[in-house]
């Protein structure tokens, strides 16, 4: 007859036995999820459609993460993790959250139209409210980028500014249709400066990105860059290095992988801004159409809660995206300064995989 104490140490060694298993499958299950995702990468890199940097992180840990190809067109450096690529129109949500800020902190309001804070536009901007130029159903028109590069000029942010001085009529009434134009961030901006008395870089430093971890995002003072340190240099599938000039200090953004990673996390835990102003910028307008955009790119929303975060950034040839589900906790953050146009094929098929990877877990 087998005593107690003796059932009791069988027991205590079956089940350190079966835990000693599960977590055996456990890391040989991540251990495969990761080879798939690198087959996968490796595959379209090998191909010469990827060139860029890769960020896989699920429950908190880091699941994948590499460095494919060249940091400039010279092909005489690799790209490592380190490097900071231009996020395109991904740094939208900066003003975004940064507006939604000032509204928590009762220094604007949402329905407040911009005449009442950029006094000097012209009458239209007594029609146009903040939220308008959050859903981007302001009527402004867009940036006429293509008139400065064609003529071989750089475009200041005193361009945009005179040119946004001259529009005479919208292209539409306030409220009553979608256009996607980069004047919207834009005059956001210039908003957030004249309520916080500092220029929109030290702004997002201090109230956005530092609080938080994010310490290698920044605005670069131009294009082409005078300081190269780090920087992927965007270029053609010829690695001819883009030759546009711009210098807008105000949108210049460029980042690295882990910076998103800790953004997107900051913004869906509610450490940045409160889960109303979140669910505010998951929200599109009610015009204009099937594809429009809400302030934080493409959300879908299950019960009120975002379950879908997904933001596409592109200028020239930079590109990259972020797809970020809270429920599954996993988020997958591209970019490349090769566009190749297959980013969200790309992050879509590591989503397979790691979805696929948590059913056999289960």
């Amino acid at each position: 007859m087998v005593s107690n104490k003796t059932a009791a140490l069988l027991v205590s060694l079956f089940l350190v036995s079966i835990m000693g298993y599960a977590q055996k499958h456990i890391e040989n299950s991540t251990s495969q999820t990761q080879q798939k995702i690198d087959t996968l990468v490796q595959g379209y890199y090998t191909k010469g459609e990827l060139n860029g940097n890769i960020l896989v992180m699920k429950d908190g840990k880091m699941l994948y993460k590499n460095a494919l190809g060249y940091a400039d067109g010279s092909k005489q450096t690799k790209l490592t993790e380190d490097f900071k690529f231009g996020i395109g129109s991904i740094y939208k949500e900066f003003p975004a959250v940064a507006i939604m800020q000032l509204q928590e902190a009762d220094k604007i309001q949402l329905d407040d139209t911009i005449q009442q804070y950029l006094p000097d536009l012209p009458n239209w901007s007594k029609e146009i409210t903040i939220k308008n130029l959050l859903q981007y159903t302001s009527g402004l028109p867009k940036i006429n980028f293509r008139k400065y590069f064609s003529e071989n000029k750089t475009i200041y942010e005193s361009d945009v500014l005179q040119d946004i001085q001259h529009i005479e009529t919208l292209e539409f009434s306030p409220g009553t249709d979608y256009l996607y134009s980069n004047n919207n961030p834009f005059l956001l901006i210039k908003i957030i400066e004249k309520v916080s008395g500092t220029t929109f870089n030290d702004y997002v430093q201090e109230y956005l990105f530092k609080p938080h971890g994010i310490h290698n995002t920044i605005i670069k003072n131009q294009y082409p860059y005078t300081d190269t340190t780090l920087m992927a240099i965007p270029m053609n599938t010829d690695f001819e290095e883009d030759q546009y000039k711009i210098n807008i200090p105000t949108v210049l953004f460029s980042s690295t992988t882990e910076d998103l990673y800790h953004w997107v996390k900051a913004l869906h835990s509610y450490a940045i801004i409160n889960e109303s102003s979140v669910s505010i910028l998951s929200e599109t307008a009610t015009v204009g159409g099937s594809n429009v955009q809400a302030p934080l790119g493409n959300c879908v929303t299950i019960n009120n809660k975002i379950s879908e975060h997904i933001q596409h950034g592109s200028s020239v040839n930079y590109e990259g995206v972020i797809q970020h589900f809270p429920k599954e906790d996993l988020s997958i953050i591209l970019l490349t300064n090769q566009k190749h146009q297959n980013v969200f094929e790309i992050a879509e098929k590591i989503k397979g995989i790691v979805e696929a990877s948590v059913v056999q877990k289960e």
